[in-house]
């Protein structure tokens, strides 16, 4: 990794950091597209590039330090731990039966070779105290719901927790983008992963990568849209997206303002631009906001049994999709958001895990706050003090001990009666891009029935 240094003041130099940033990584098992490879997967390879710890020293660290984090483990580890029946009953009879040294990066106990070394470390940390063992209790799927202020360090959470699901579980995991009605998507969060991405794109729409410099006096160029990501893939319908997916690697996945296949595996009502009928006439005067697509993508992987590897999806201002003011219209997002609510436990079973970003824990529609477990407050923001909240929870803190928090400072996650401090790994802030990045689809306002 180069050091950051001074800001770039030429068009060349600025193509450089580019080309730096988003260097495509091509040894680990993702890379060649064998999932199955002797290969190091993704995860292990992220946390090497950006040069931080293993998961299990970073738990063994904040334990030194006596950190809630580690005295807790119910509050964090326990939602961000992939486990299954087996997992669980492996720690109980491993409690107290092991010796965890974090400077060995081999198990101590055989049963724990069964794992990947970063996995079996970490079950290691767990079992070599027996009530950190048995705080262990969510079985696969989990949540994260973060609510706090624009640049309160939501994206940068949703990146480590990626990163850290991916280094311990080899999750794969799904970077849920929504793109506005002008068809333009300027929220790269993800570019961190640049190097390890994949950006799959629903078939048939030219993609147009503007890069914007922060010195207004460099002009403004464009790139082709591979040159952003290791790999770009092209997808016809929802099952041809999951036909495609390879468990363990990261995907930006765009909605398909066309709905291809969203019927066909959700049940619910999608209108594309040419089924749109004159106003007056029956039938929708206007296309399925794209970002509905996210509901039938969430229901074939739930029941469609296609893909079933442990999955973690990040809905990105989540409440563009699970819309507070839900409408009872003629594209049922006032359903389809019931739905969610009530096929929860089924994605839980089916291993996989959401975490959602809001300014505010209202912008959720209650329907989904009532089965979300954890929330994360950032700091900068307040806790719901003494409020009830939507499936009968309440907030166990009992006082503000975040809105004066700075980002290095951490947030509170919690689910009661437990509360932790967590923090993350600043990985946007080790990327040298002296400029924005932005994607345009410019057939989007064709698909939904405007003018090009």
């Amino acid at each position: 990794m180069s050091v950051i240094g001074t800001q770039a003041d030429s068009q060349d130099e600025i193509r450089k950091q580019l080309e730096r940033v988003t260097e495509p990584h091509e040894t680990s098992a993702q890379a060649i597209g064998d999932p199955e490879a002797q290969n190091h997967n993704d995860g292990q390879h992220i946390r090497k590039r950006y040069s931080y710890p293993p998961f299990h020293k970073w738990l063994a660290k904040a334990d030194r330090h006596g950190a809630s984090v580690a005295r807790f483990p119910q509050a964090f580890v326990d939602p961000l731990l992939y486990t299954t029946d087996r997992d669980r009953t492996l720690l109980r009879q491993l409690a107290g039966e092991v010796d965890y040294d974090f400077r060995d990066p081999h198990p101590s106990h055989e049963a724990l070779e069964r794992y990947h070394p970063e996995r079996a470390k970490v079950f290691e940390w767990l079992a070599d105290d027996p009530s950190r063992a048995q705080a262990i209790r969510a079985v696969k799927g989990t949540d994260f719901l973060m609510h706090g202020e624009p640049g309160g360090g939501k994206s940068s959470l949703a990146l480590s927790l990626a990163a850290w699901r991916m280094e311990v579980n080899n999750e794969t995991v799904i970077w849920a983008e929504t793109v506005d009605e002008s068809g333009t998507n300027e929220r790269t969060e993800w570019l961190p992963f640049a190097p390890f991405a994949t950006l799959a794109i629903p078939a048939g729409l030219d993609t147009r990568v503007r890069i914007v410099p922060e010195d207004v006096s460099i002009q403004p160029f464009e790139v082709d849209i591979e040159t952003i990501a290791r790999d770009v893939i092209r997808y016809e319908s929802i099952q041809d997206l999951t036909d495609q997916l390879i468990p363990g690697q990261f995907y930006v996945v765009f909605p398909d303002p066309l709905h291809r296949g969203a019927e066909e595996v959700s049940h619910f009502n999608y209108w594309n631009y040419r089924q749109v009928t004159p106003k007056g006439e029956d039938g929708p005067d206007e296309p399925t906001d794209a970002d509905q697509w996210w509901f039938a993508f969430i229901a074939h992987r739930i029941s469609g049994d296609t893909f079933p590897h442990p999955t973690f999806i990040n809905l990105d201002e989540a409440g563009n999709i699970l819309d507070a003011d839900a409408s009872k219209d003629v594209h049922q997002h006032y359903q389809k958001i019931r739905w969610f609510r009530d096929k929860y436990a089924d994605a839980r079973k089916k291993g996989v895990t959401f975490a959602y970003q809001a300014h505010a824990l209202s912008e959720i529609h209650k329907f989904a706050r009532q089965k979300i477990r954890w929330r994360v407050t950032m700091p900068g923001n307040s806790p719901p003090l003494g409020r009830k909240l939507p499936g009968d929870r309440r907030c166990p803190l009992e006082a503000d001990i975040t809105s004066r928090r700075k980002i290095e400072d951490g947030a509170e996650i919690w689910k009661a009666p437990n509360f932790a401090t967590v923090t993350w790994m600043d990985l946007k802030g080790k990327i040298e891009l002296d400029a924005e990045v932005s994607i345009d689809f410019l057939d989007w306002q064709r698909a939904l029935g405007g003018s090009k």
